[in-house]
């Protein structure tokens, strides 16, 4: 090679090498984010579909409340509420000035109601956002004054985690979760605030370990070791997958009501009927706002006779539906809001098994 053409591939070379720098100091920062914005969306997807709504964690199964007696022009709704704030602050062992800047932040925020609407994309009692949890989660009463307490399931900060808050004042307490464009506004419902907690119907309320809401958490744990396996029509037992007949003849595996009929018996001995329309009628009904992890979702389509059920799956209590879907497909897990009309297009009942079923 001569000298000028050595020298212009070496100058090539060298340029080729700059720009590859470049494009490197670009792409590897934003495949790095990418990469890490995967494992969180994985791990949050995960950890969604194997936990249980509420503080069923803490054990708070649901909410005694005794009648609450009138405080100020607050009506039944509110009281109740409040008395939902006291009962989960009081399960996580929130001092009574950790109450008073929950219920101070609940009035500013939706006027102590567990409204499904707000700023942007703000619903519940907190009017939390998004990136906070599952509509379902921010629409639950109790999931949601978790929420405010422990932080989002985004990693948003909770009051526990506000350093010092206790010896904050309540408004600066407040923002500090909040984070509000109105960072004073929660001062003016100090007083009220400290007459509810201090109010003995509003105090006297206590969260419930209720008999079930353990054999529920086992029930969502049986039910996600079967993700995966195939749909058979008339296939599973008792004792797990099985061959089916028709149109499911030579798979193994579950249809949607032998896979809830495993997992309920498997769970907590509870022998549930073969098929959805029998399980529907044998279960305790229970309103869609009350449903926990565990529940059977019954779906009826207007097609369907009356009293008739096409398709059963189970809540996970956390805005999702594990179940045995149709021909062709795996158990899985599917989101659901139960706030809406028609959850997929159809009507839903809730049931709720137990030992009597």
């Amino acid at each position: 090679m001569d000298p000028i053409t050595a020298l212009a591939a070496a100058e090539l070379k060298r340029r080729l090498w700059r720009l590859t720098v470049r494009v490197l100091a670009v792409v590897m920062p934003v495949a790095v984010v990418g990469l890490l914005a995967l494992g969180v969306f994985t791990s949050s997807l995960f950890a969604g579909d194997t936990a249980s709504a509420g503080v069923q964690g803490v054990g708070c199964g649901g909410v005694d409340r005794p009648q609450a007696a009138p405080v100020g022009s607050l009506d039944a709704d509110q009281l109740a509420n409040a008395q939902t704030i006291v009962a989960v602050g009081r399960r996580l062992d929130v001092p009574i000035e950790g109450w008073v800047i929950a219920i101070s932040t609940a009035l500013q925020e939706s006027g102590l109601r567990n409204l499904p609407y707000g700023d942007r994309d703000s619903i519940g009692m907190f009017q939390q956002r998004d990136a906070w949890g599952s509509r379902a989660e921010r629409l639950d009463p109790v999931a949601s004054t978790e929420m405010f307490f422990t932080g989002g399931r985004g990693g948003q900060r909770g009051l526990l985690d506000v350093p010092g808050y206790l010896q904050l004042p309540v408004t600066q307490a407040a923002q500090a979760v909040q984070i509000s464009a109105f960072p004073d506004a929660y001062a003016k419902w100090e007083g009220l605030a400290r007459q509810l907690a201090g109010a003995p119907s509003i105090t006297a309320a206590s969260c419930m370990s209720l008999v079930g809401s353990e054999a529920d958490g086992e029930v969502v744990q049986v039910a996600l070791t079967q993700l995966g396996v195939p749909y058979s029509w008339g296939g599973g037992t008792l004792d797990g997958p099985g061959p089916g007949f028709g149109s499911g003849s030579g798979v193994v595996g579950f249809d949607c009501s032998s896979f809830t009929r495993y997992v309920w018996f498997q769970a907590a001995g509870v022998t549930l009927p073969r098929v959805a329309t029998d399980q529907a009628a044998a279960v305790a009904h229970v309103p869609l706002s009350e449903v926990r992890a565990g529940d059977l979702l019954f779906f009826h389509d207007l097609r369907d006779p009356a009293g008739v059920y096409h398709h059963v799956g189970l809540y996970d209590g956390r805005g999702h539906v594990i179940h045995a879907p149709t021909a062709g497909r795996r158990v899985e897990v599917s989101a659901i809001d139960l706030t809406a009309d028609k959850p997929w297009g159809e009507l839903v009942v809730a049931g709720r098994p137990s030992t009597a079923t």
